[in-house]
């Protein structure tokens, strides 16, 4: 099987397709045995006589295949049907008139070790070009339009020269609609826009003899294609923002009927007594834990073989957590993937080092949890059988999100084993304990405000399962499922009123105090939450 799989995208080209395959070949036998690649000719319904030389050509040499189309598909169309009857890992197409010098052929396929999507760009400050101006403008000022409505960071979105990763393009070419010339500018702006790591850079480039995009025509079908994905990204932001409003609304009812339940004068007079200085106190010490979380980040990076200062580490997860805060998906860890990746960190990197960190957050927080419910059933279970049963369904259903977490983190944990089977990881872990016990103490610091009972045991269960749900994405940051469950919990020992009370503050201390620590470092490192959403 092909490692390398090469398309010639060909309507009547039986001037060039000849030559094309010949010097691809040449290039190629380089680098390269026959056994390493194959060439595909995506022959697009052509009426000169390109179909017979194709066939020819594939009858010539065993590693020449040639696809035929009675009709004219259009040449993204013909493209995704050649690369569908593919073999190779790596998937690259070049303009049959071979524009871009093929000396690049190499470094575009050795991109794609680093890289998701490659492709070769005109416009990049070491590029050379040789064309006419008029060709020039229009080029520029399509670019242009696609990087001003569509957000694409590349500068360069045409050129014929491009590469692929067989697993990612294939994830992202189902969701392409145009089959024509708007293909490739749509593939790489979805590629971009879905997370994958796309590459451009500079080539030498000249133009052909005769091309086939007719200025007057195209430009019209390119302008109309960028306005469709202009106005498809609007539908899906209000779609985006439908769905916002609609978890704001279940965050905001759950909390009602909680308030509603105890009362809401109770709650309002309990929430009046709060003490200023305990709530001082406790923002402090939370803000604080930033510090030691970036800490960590910076310390599982490091064993993967990447320096990340410790500021640069806190900062991102300062931006990564007021994701989760904002959002009812819990989008942070990409987000957090992409600033490292600003630094010319690849995602799976740090992926793997979210890995590591959600698993020992995970270890954690069983270890929290469980023990104090051990500890709570000990103590309890000689006053109420009830008590002792209510205790084992709360274990029942931490066991079930900790699968959920588990799964969610899927194949990337393998990954991130070599890390947690150093012998560094016992410092992970106990980093990892350590900031869980501060999460624990912000809160136990509220509710001794309000109590003064030894309630240690029960603020650590409560915190521990209240983080454990906020894992579903069913509200922004798990508001009001955290304030559910935390009421849950601690009403066991203190008032209903002061049970919520204390969620409420609680978590609006953590949420408050990460959004302005996220703002901050977001205006630090001059990234807009817009480009991360």
């Amino acid at each position: 099987m092909a490692r390398i799989t090469i398309v010639l995208p060909a309507y009547n080209e039986a001037d060039k397709l000849e030559i094309a395959v010949e010097e691809v070949r040449k290039e190629m036998s380089k680098y390269f045995s026959e056994e390493d690649y194959e060439i595909i000719i995506a022959e697009d319904g052509s009426t000169d006589g390109t179909d017979v030389i194709a066939r020819n050509l594939a009858e010539r040499y065993d590693n020449v295949f040639h696809v035929h189309s009675d009709e004219r598909l259009g040449r993204g169309k013909a493209l995704l049907n050649a690369f569908r009857q593919s073999s190779g890992d790596v998937l690259v197409y070049l303009d049959v008139d071979l524009s871009t010098d093929i000396s690049h052929l190499k470094e575009l396929i050795d991109l794609t070790q680093n890289y998701d999507f490659v492709t070769g760009s005109r416009l990049l400050k070491d590029s050379e070009t040789e064309r006419p101006f008029k060709r020039d403008f229009a080029s520029k000022g399509y670019n242009f339009l696609v990087r001003l409505l569509l957000r694409s960071k590349l500068k360069d979105h045409q050129c014929g020269f491009k590469a692929f990763r067989r697993k990612a393009f294939f994830k992202v070419v189902e969701h392409v609609k145009d089959n024509h010339w708007f293909w490739d500018t749509e593939l790489m702006i979805l590629a971009q826009r879905m997370g994958y790591r796309v590459k451009e850079f500079p080539v030498r480039w000249r133009q052909g003899e005769r091309s086939k995009v007719r200025i007057g025509r195209d430009i019209a079908y390119m302008f109309s294609q960028i306005l469709r994905m202009f106005f498809d990204s609007l539908k899906e932001r209000r779609g985006e923002r439908k769905f916002l409003a609609v978890s704001i609304s279940i965050a905001l009812l759950i909390l009602f009927a909680i308030a509603g339940y105890i009362g809401f004068g109770s709650v309002a007079n309990t929430i009046g007594k709060a003490d200023i200085k305990a709530i001082i106190l406790a923002s402090s010490i939370y803000a604080g834990s930033f510090i030691v979380r970036g800490w960590r980040y910076s310390y599982i990076m490091s064993i993967l073989g990447y320096d990340a200062p410790l500021i640069f580490s806190t900062e991102s997860i300062a931006i990564s957590q007021t994701l989760n805060v904002i959002t009812p998906v819990r989008i942070g860890d990409l987000g957090r993937a992409y600033v490292f990746k600003l630094q010319d960190v690849p995602y799976s990197t740090s992926f793997s080092a979210l890995a590591v960190e959600r698993v020992f957050d995970l270890i954690s927080v069983i270890i929290l949890s469980f023990t104090s419910i051990l500890l709570l059933s000990a103590i309890e279970l000689a006053k109420t059988p009830l008590y002792a049963t209510a205790l084992l369904v709360v274990i029942v259903i931490a066991l079930y999100f900790a699968s959920r977490i588990q799964n969610i983190i899927g194949d990337i944990v393998r990954d991130a084993n070599r890390v947690m089977r150093t012998k560094k990881a016992p410092v992970i872990l106990l980093v990892s304990l350590f900031l869980w016990m501060i999460d624990i103490i912000v809160c136990y610091i509220i509710l001794r405000s309000f109590s003064s009972g030894d309630l240690f045991l029960l603020t650590v269960l409560a915190v521990s399962i209240g983080n454990i749900t906020k894992v579903l994405p069913i509200t922004p940051g798990g508001i009001g499922t955290y304030e559910a469950v935390m009421t849950g919990i601690l009403s066991h020992s203190v008032s209903s009123s002061i049970a919520f009370a204390v969620s409420l503050i609680d978590h609006a201390i953590k949420n408050i105090i990460t959004v302005v620590l996220g703002i901050i470092a977001l205006s630090s490192l001059n990234i807009k939450l817009r480009e991360l959403r």
